[in-house]
C-alpha cells in the first residue's frame, strides 16, 4: 500500500514518517496549504491509483494520545501517530482493509441491483456495552461515566472466568482489563480474546500499575488497542477507546453488508456465488481496478484426487467437492468474491490484491480443504489434492480475458465463458 503524507510544512510531514517508519510502513511526503498539522492518505498499490486521481482507500486525520480524538468530518477517521509502532501498523492496517471492503460493498450492491435482486436491510445498531474484568477502580467509575453519555453501559466481572464467559454469552463492543491489580489476569485474558475468531478484533484497553511499562508493552503486543496507568486522568485514553469502538461497529456493519449481499447472490448449499452473478461482478470489478490502477488478483483451484487415489462415485464427489466449496467460502475474506465451476474447479476473485496476496489465501484454503477425504460406497478414501492457478490483472485487460489467463494455468481455458 503506498501511504501518502500531507502536512502544511515539511517539519510536522518529517515528524509522522520518522513514526511510521518505526512501525514498519514507508510513506511519502506531500506539502498541502489545506491540510491540517497532518493527513494521512492510504492508497492501494505503489503508485497506479495516484496516477490515475483515484480516491483513496482512506483519509485519516494525524493526532496523538494525549489529546482526544479530534472531529473526522471529511475524514474516514482519525489515529495516533505516538501510538506504540505495534499499533500504529495495526491502526493502518485497519483503514486499509477497511477501505477495501467498503469499495466492495458499493460494487457488490451495485452488482446486486443490475440483476433486481433486492437488497439486504441493515440491522439497527444496539445500545453500546462494555465489559470490565477485574477489581473496581477509579477507571471504572470513568468509563461508566462515558459509556452511560452514550446511552450504553458498563458490565462488572471480577475474575477472568466470569469475565469470559459473560463475553461468550453476550455482545459486547469493548473490554476494559483491570490489570493494576492483576496483570496477569489482564495479559491472559488479552491473550485469550486474540485466540477466539469472534473476539479478535474487540477494542481493548488495559490498565496498568503506575511505570509498569513492562505490562503495558506487552499488552498491546497482545492486541490491546490502549492502555492506561491505574490513577491516571483516563478522559483521553476512553476516548480513544470509543474511537476504536465506533471503527470496530463500521468494520463489522461493512462486513455483515458484504455478506448479506454475497448470499442473495450465492448458492445455498456451498455459499459460494452463482456463476452468473459472479461473471457480471468480476467484469465490474477489472473495469474499477483499470480505473483506480489497483491490483486485483484471481485464484483457481481444481479439486482432485491425490496421485494413485481412486476417485468415489459421481454423487459421493458432487457431495465431497460441496464440502471442499463451502471451505472455500469460509476461508475467502469478506471481500473476495468466489464461485464454482464445471470439472470442480472453484475460482476465487480477490479486490486490492497481488498475486502473492492471492497466494496466500489459495494456500490457507488448500491447507483445510486437503484434510477433508471423500468416502466412496465400499469405505474406502480418497485424499485430495488442490492443483492453483493464480493471475494478477494487467494493464488494459479485461476480467473475462484474465479468467481466461487463469484457467489457462491448469489446462481448462474452455470453462472461460462457463455459465
Amino acid at each position: 500500500m503506498r501511504i501518502v503524507v500531507e502536512a502544511a510544512n515539511s517539519g510536522a510531514a518529517r515528524l509522522v514518517q520518522d513514526r511510521l517508519t518505526a512501525a514498519g510502513i514507508e510513506a511519502a511526503a506531500s506539502m498541502s496549504n489545506g491540510a491540517r498539522d497532518a493527513v494521512i492518505r492510504i492508497f492501494g498499490n505503489d503508485q497506479g491509483d495516484v496516477l490515475t486521481g483515484a480516491p483513496p482507500l482512506a483519509r485519516l486525520l494525524v493526532a496523538t494520545d494525549a489529546m482526544s480524538p479530534p472531529s473526522a468530518i471529511g475524514f474516514d477517521g482519525a489515529i495516533a501517530i505516538d501510538a506504540p509502532p505495534t499499533l500504529l501498523r495495526r491502526q493502518i492496517d485497519f483503514w486499509t482493509r477497511l477501505g477495501v471492503a467498503t469499495e466492495e460493498r458499493a460494487r457488490r450492491a451495485a452488482t446486486a441491483e443490475a440483476f433486481g435482486l433486492k437488497l439486504p436491510s441493515e440491522a439497527p445498531d444496539r445500545a453500546l456495552k462494555a465489559l470490565y474484568i477485574g477489581a473496581p477502580n477509579a477507571t471504572f467509575l470513568a468509563l461508566e461515566r462515558a459509556i452511560q453519555d452514550q446511552g450504553g453501559h458498563v458490565a462488572g466481572a471480577f475474575s477472568s472466568f466470569s469475565g469470559l464467559d459473560h463475553l461468550h454469552d453476550e455482545g459486547f463492543d469493548a473490554v476494559v482489563l483491570n490489570g493494576a491489580d492483576s496483570k496477569q489476569l489482564a495479559l491472559s485474558v488479552c491473550s485469550a480474546l486474540r485466540r477466539n475468531t469472534a473476539l479478535f478484533e474487540m477494542p481493548t484497553l488495559v490498565v496498568v500499575a503506575r511505570g509498569d511499562t513492562a505490562t503495558a508493552r506487552e499488552a498491546i503486543d497482545r492486541g490491546a488497542c490502549a492502555v492506561l496507568e491505574a490513577y491516571a486522568a483516563s478522559d483521553t485514553t476512553v476516548a480513544w477507546l470509543l474511537e476504536a469502538v465506533r471503527n470496530e461497529r463500521r468494520r463489522r456493519s461493512t462486513e455483515r453488508a458484504l455478506h448479506g449481499l454475497r448470499d442473495i447472490m450465492s448458492e445455498l448449499h456451498s455459499g459460494l456465488w452463482r456463476s452468473t452473478e459472479f461473471h457480471a461482478h468480476l467484469a465490474r470489478l477489472a473495469i474499477d481496478h483499470q480505473a483506480n490502477g489497483r491490483p486485483l488478483a484471481l485464484a483457481a483451484l481444481r479439486v482432485l484426487p491425490a496421485h494413485g487415489a481412486r476417485r468415489p462415485n459421481e454423487a459421493v464427489w458432487k457431495r465431497g467437492f460441496a464440502e471442499v466449496a463451502s471451505i472455500a467460502a469460509r476461508l475467502c475474506r469478506p471481500a473476495d468474491s468466489a464461485t464454482a465451476f464445471p470439472d470442480d474447479v472453484i475460482i476465487l476473485a480477490l479486490p486490492a490484491s497481488s498475486f502473492a496476496a492471492a497466494r496466500r489465501v489459495a494456500d490457507r484454503i488448500t491447507a483445510v480443504a486437503s484434510c477433508t477425504a471423500f468416502v466412496a460406497g465400499d469405505q474406502s478414501a480418497a485424499p485430495l489434492v488442490l492443483e492453483q492457478s493464480i493471475v494478477e490483472l494487467h494493464p488494459g485487460e479485461s476480467g473475462q480475458a484474465a479468467l481466461g489467463r487463469l484457467l489457462r494455468g491448469i489446462d481448462l481455458e474452455h470453462l472461460t465463458g462457463a455459465a
